[in-house]
């Protein structure tokens, strides 16, 4: 059981390492002036990826996210462990289901952020620099401020299985009990 901690810990300090470097390393050029007349769609870029020789069965991806102003996916989930960082935008994030823990960025030079667990149900308004982890999660997204959110998204998870599906009946929030 220490063991696996031990592996899960280093993949999550790996992961942490593999956005920051390419958050610094890979700046996305400016979007053109000549946009199309059609809506803005949410793009997708693998970056890359590979099966770790400590996790056998599972591959290591790293891909860029960039949603317009205006856009969002409906409720969807992800299998496996997720660290998303926020490289630019202000990016609206419920998660629906699953573990993670989200820290904030903080000013140059300042110690990091303690992290806070994830609440279900509750949007948290999630800005650049910040840093979500997060295990199996079901959950919505939407940019809802005037220029593109990027994320960066390393995602841990079995060889050959779809990294995102579309929940087609959301699950409703359980009513507070009466007090």
């Amino acid at each position: 059981m220490t063991r696996i901690r031990v592996r899960l810990s280093v993949l999550g300090v790996v992961l942490l390492g593999l956005l920051l470097a390419a958050s610094v390393a890979a700046q996305s050029p400016a979007a053109s002036p000549a946009a199309s007349a059609a809506a803005p769609a949410i793009s997708a870029q693998f970056l890359g990826g590979g099966e770790p020789a400590i996790a056998p069965a599972y591959e290591l991806t790293l891909r860029r996210i960039t949603l317009p102003p205006g856009t969002g996916i409906v409720p969807h989930t992800h299998p496996g462990a997720l660290v998303i960082y926020i490289e630019s935008g202000i990016w609206n994030y419920t998660s629906l289901s699953g573990t993670g823990r989200v820290t904030r960025a903080t000013q140059p030079g300042a110690s990091p952020a303690p992290a806070e667990d994830l609440a279900v149900n509750v949007e948290l308004v999630l800005t650049a620099g910040d840093v979500l982890y997060v295990e199996d999660p079901g959950d919505t997204v939407s940019n809802m401020g005037d220029e593109d959110v990027v994320l960066l998204v390393a995602g841990l998870t079995r060889v050959g299985e779809k990294f995102t599906t579309l929940i087609q009946d959301p699950p409703m929030a359980s009513p507070s009990p009466a007090s």
